[in-house]
C-alpha cells in the first residue's frame, strides 16, 4: 500500500472539517453542504488558510462523483487547452446532479484567458459550477469577478490548528512536548498545510523532534530562536548557509511576520517594517539576492 503524505491523509473530506476563520463563512458552506448546493465561488487569500481544502470537502460531502470534477492549474494551462478541457466537459450532461470545475491559481490567468473563462462560464448550462481559488484577488479583473460569488479566507483560529495538530499526532502514535508543537505552529502559522508538513518532517522517529528533518524548511524552526534571543549575526549566517535563492523571498515575509518577537529592536518595529520592505522591494533588482538579505540583518542589528 502506497503510503501517503501527512496533507493528502488529513485533508478535510467534508466541510465540518475545515478550521474557519470566520464563522459567518463557515456557517455559509455549512449551509451549501446540507442543502447540497453552491454558486460559482471565488476564494482568495493566502497559501494554507484552506481555500483548496473547502473546494474539495464541499464537492466531496455536495455528492458530486469524480468523473464530474474538472481540475485546472491554471499557471500551467495554456489559453487553448483551457478553452477545450473546459468547453468539451461543460456541454456534457453530469452523472451527478451537476459538474464543477475547479480553477486553481486562479490568479495566474492572462487577460486574454480571463475574458476567455467570461465567455465560458457565461455559456456554461445550469448543471455546472465553478469554484476558482487564488491567493491574490487585485490580479483578477472585475468582469470575471462578477460571475462569483467572494469569500476571503484568512489565517485559521490558531486554538483550533493547535488542537487539530494534537489530534493528528494522537492519530499517528507521535510523542510530543506541547513547546515543540507550539514552535512548529509559530513558524508556519497561518500556512496550516506547512504545519503539517513540518510536522511529518520531524517525526520519523516516532517523536517529534525539533531540527530532525532533512528538508530545508527546518531553517525557519532554527531562526526563530535567534531572533527571540537577538542573535541577528547568527541568524544571518543560518539564513546565507541554509536558504536556497528560491527560498530567499520567504525571509522577509517571515521577518515581518516575527517582527514583534526580535528581541534587539526594543521599540523600533516600525523602523524594522520599513527596513523590510525596503529590502523586499530591491530583491527583485539586485544581482546577488543573498548579499541583498545579508544587508537586510546588517542594518536590523544596528536598529
Amino acid at each position: 500500500m502506497i503510503k501517503k503524505p501527512w496533507i493528502v491523509a488529513h485533508k478535510p473530506t467534508i466541510i465540518s472539517e475545515v478550521i474557519f476563520a470566520d464563522e459567518k463563512v463557515a456557517k455559509t458552506f455549512r449551509r451549501y453542504a446540507d442543502e447540497r448546493s453552491f454558486p460559482n465561488l471565488l476564494l482568495y487569500g493566502r497559501p494554507g488558510t484552506g481555500k483548496s481544502s473547502v473546494s474539495y470537502a464541499l464537492c466531496h460531502e455536495t455528492g458530486v462523483d469524480t468523473l464530474d470534477i474538472l481540475r485546472i492549474n491554471c499557471s500551467d494551462e495554456k489559453i487553448d487547452a483551457m478553452r477545450d478541457k473546459v468547453k468539451d466537459f461543460t456541454t456534457t450532461y453530469p452523472i451527478s446532479t451537476y459538474k464543477v470545475v475547479q480553477l486553481e491559481e486562479f490568479d495566474h490567468l492572462s487577460l486574454d484567458a480571463q475574458a476567455l473563462l467570461r465567455a465560458l462560464i457565461d455559456a456554461a448550462p445550469s448543471t455546472c459550477r465553478f469554484i476558482a481559488t487564488c491567493n491574490y484577488i487585485n490580479k483578477v479583473t472585475p468582469p470575471l469577478r462578477s460571475r462569483f460569488q467572494e469569500f476571503q479566507f484568512s489565517a485559521p483560529d490558531i486554538d483550533a490548528v493547535f488542537e487539530r495538530c494534537i489530534e493528528i499526532l494522537h492519530s499517528r502514535k507521535v510523542k510530543f512536548k506541547a513547546d515543540d508543537l507550539l514552535a512548529v505552529i509559530d513558524v508556519a502559522y497561518p500556512d496550516f498545510r506547512k504545519v503539517i508538513q513540518l510536522l511529518e518532517q520531524n517525526s520519523g522517529s516516532g517523536e517529534l523532534v525539533l531540527g530532525s528533518g532533512e528538508g530545508a524548511a527546518d531553517w525557519k524552526l532554527e531562526l526563530l530562536p535567534l531572533l527571540e534571543s537577538g542573535d541577528l549575526k547568527a541568524a544571518r549566517k543560518l539564513v546565507c548557509e541554509r536558504c536556497s535563492k528560491e527560498e530567499l523571498t520567504d525571509v522577509f515575509r517571515f521577518l515581518y511576520d516575527h517582527v514583534a518577537k526580535l528581541k534587539k529592536l526594543k521599540g523600533k518595529e516600525d523602523q524594522a517594517v520599513v527596513l523590510i520592505a525596503q529590502y523586499m522591494y530591491q530583491h527583485a533588482f539586485v544581482a546577488d539576492p543573498e548579499i541583498n538579505v545579508a544587508a537586510l540583518f546588517i542594518e536590523l542589528g544596528a536598529l
